[in-house]
This record gives C-alpha cells, structure tokens and sequence, in this order.
C-alpha cells in the first residue's frame, strides 16, 4: 500500500512539475514590414545585405561573382541569379542557407523579403 501511495505521489509532483514549466519560444526577427508599392532602392536596401551577410568576405569579385558595392548589379545580372518570373526561384535567393558552403549563410529579419521585393519590381539598378 505505501508503495502505491509513494507512486501515486511520485506521479503527481512530475505531473505539477511538467505543467509548471513555461516554455518561451524565440520568434524570428521578422523586420520591418515591406510595402510592395513603395520602390525599393538596390544601392541603398539590397546591396548592404551582402555585406551585413559577409557575403562579400568571398562574393569579392575574385571568383564567381561579385556582391561588393558598385559590383553586385552587373554581377547577378551577368550570372544569372535573377529569375525576373519567380523571384523566390532567384539563386541569390535560394542559395543562401541551402547547403554546402552556403549552409551557414542564410538571410535575417526581411533581408530575404527586401530582395524578392525588388525583383518583383523589375530587379532595376537603382
């Protein structure tokens, strides 16, 4: 009989343990809202994420392609990282996060909403 008692009590200090626990989740910066209709400016919203990013530490212009300020434009445009129909389908949109040397580089906050944004509007070297 103390045994079920003692089991009984075990059960219910686990039980008021486990509900007493409060479990906060991170929720991911999501940024500033983007307003579609307001034009976004490439040199002055989209060409500092690559450098935030330290895309440029090997995006330098030395191999691929270049992300560097004064660069970047004819860079994508060149190598084709721009898919004007999808932008989510943009290399430079997929590639960051995905895998190999890029699985540690991914976009933060509405890093990734400012890009697909601007290609949406027509991707322009503003």
């Amino acid at each position: 009989m103390k045994e079920k008692n003692r089991i009984w009590l075990l059960l219910c200090l686990l039980l008021m343990v486990a509900y007493a626990c409060d479990y906060k989740f991170i929720k991911p910066d999501e940024g500033d809202p983007i307003d579609p209709e307001e034009p976004i400016s490439f040199s002055a919203e989209v060409e500092p994420i690559w450098t935030t990013q330290s895309c440029t530490n090997c995006h330098n212009g030395s191999g691929l392609f270049s992300l560097k300020q004064g660069e970047a434009y004819q860079s994508l445009v060149n190598n084709n990282l721009l898919d004007l129909e999808n932008s989510d389908n943009s290399l430079i949109v997929k590639v960051p996060g995905s895998s190999g040397l890029h699985a540690d580089y991914t976009y933060v906050s509405n890093q990734k909403l400012i890009i697909t944004t601007w290609i949406d509007q027509g991707a322009e070297d503003n």
